[in-house]
């Protein structure tokens, strides 16, 4: 060997092994170098989210900044924001395809099906050919009730990529709600086989195992989805659901509670956890739940109901009679609240404790999901897809 060569190796060595060891002297001194922080998801949007709104305000008319930013804030799921940058977007540049579609996909998150489908429809017409679009317009179609158009544009987006899992899901949908049950659960399978981190195949699947008295199922689920969305309120409010069919009525409380907790404007999730406390004659506890709704939808049904009721159940009769009277007024055809103010006015004209009510009666659990049973029985091949212990699902790359 080239002995000028050889002296440069060694002495490379011995600078290597001074080094290691001095590395190691140190560890033992308990000073080791800190591991890097790791940088999360939510952390990397929200710092290209910044750098976009710098853009925004130091370039006029970027078009492609605020279309980006809309992207980033769909990711975050700040639908509000995404609308109004995508918006601008297309003020800027009217004619650009892929605006129509991320349109198309904030406005579906608002549940406005047909606004949606105008928007895909104009992203179609700009000539863009993609299978998200082509799923997209599948969805929207079968959202309206158009299935054989739905069922054109999700063969279309197959042919283009056969292992899209959202698209199977879709037909799922169109399956279930034409009473095919069997061939809906199976093709919620394909989609979780192909996309495992698909939240909403897993709340379909729950929806149906908890129809069809398969609640172990039901709650299988559950399980899996809160592994990819562990702060998805719809996934608490579905095993709420199941708990309560089942009577455990502890677990469906917590379900409901963790629902509200995450998502304040979960109305549902409140109310149920009231009539929980309401049929438990926890009145003082179920109020707080009843006026909770109310206030996230003044609409809801019978939320004002049960807040007379817990009212009236409480002793707070003058604030019931007017609760009582309201309704009255907006229906004299309420033959409940005609009684409730019948009942307070003799309490406060001739005095009176609490009224504990009859609870025999059980409440419809179905009325809140707002599911229809299907149409067609159920085939007894289903048992075949029930798994034995864990299914087998493949690590999602997509995951967020």
């Amino acid at each position: 060997m080239n002995k000028p060569l050889f002296v440069h190796i060694v002495a490379f060595l011995a600078l290597v092994s001074f080094f290691l060891s001095s590395c190691g002297a140190e560890s033992k001194k308990g000073e080791k170098i800190p591991a890097v922080p790791e940088i999360t998801a939510k952390a990397r949007r929200l710092a290209a989210i910044d750098f976009l709104t710098n853009v925004i305000n130091n370039t006029a008319n970027s078009s492609d900044a605020y279309y980006k930013r809309s992207l980033l804030y769909m990711e975050d799921e700040r639908y509000n924001e995404a609308l109004s940058d995508i918006n601008d977007a297309i003020n800027i540049k009217p004619n650009i395809g892929s605006y129509f579609q991320a349109k198309a996909v904030i406005l579906r998150a608002f549940s406005h099906p047909r606004e949606a489908l105008a928007a895909a429809s104009r992203a179609e017409a700009l000539t863009i050919e993609s299978p998200e679009l082509f799923t997209l317009l599948g969805d929207l179609y079968q959202q309206i009730g158009q299935y054989n158009k739905a069922r054109l544009y999700l063969r279309k987006a197959l042919q283009v990529s056969p292992n899209n899992g959202e698209t199977y899901f879709y037909q799922g949908e169109i399956a279930v709600k034409q009473g095919d049950t069997t061939n809906a659960l199976q093709l919620y399978q394909v989609t979780l086989t192909l996309k495992p981190s698909f939240v909403p195949a897993y709340l379909k699947l729950m929806d149906v195992h908890t129809a069809l008295k398969e609640y172990d199922l039901a709650l299988f689920y559950g399980n899996e989805a809160l592994k990819y969305k562990p702060k998805n309120a719809e996934i608490y409010f579905r095993r709420g659901i199941t708990y309560h069919r089942v009577w455990r009525v502890d677990s469906a409380l917590i379900s409901f509670q963790k629902a509200v907790q995450l998502d304040s404007s979960m109305a549902k999730a409140s109310f149920y956890a009231g009539i929980i406390y309401f049929k438990s004659h926890a009145f003082k506890l179920a109020l707080p739940y009843f006026e909770h709704t109310f206030r996230r939808n003044p609409k809801y049904p019978d939320a004002r109901f049960y807040m007379a009721q817990c009212l009236e159940y409480t002793g707070r009769f003058e604030e019931a009679e007017k609760l009582y009277t309201t309704l009255v007024a907006e229906n004299g055809t309420d033959y409940r609240s005609l009684n409730g103010l019948y009942r307070v006015k003799r309490k406060l004209l001739y005095g009176g404790s609490s009224y504990i009510p009859d609870m025999s009666l059980e409440y419809d659990s179905t009325a809140i999901l707002g599911k229809e049973a299907p149409k067609r029985s159920t085939d007894t091949s289903l048992k075949a897809l029930v798994p034995k212990s864990k299914l087998s699902i493949k690590t999602d790359t997509t995951k967020k």
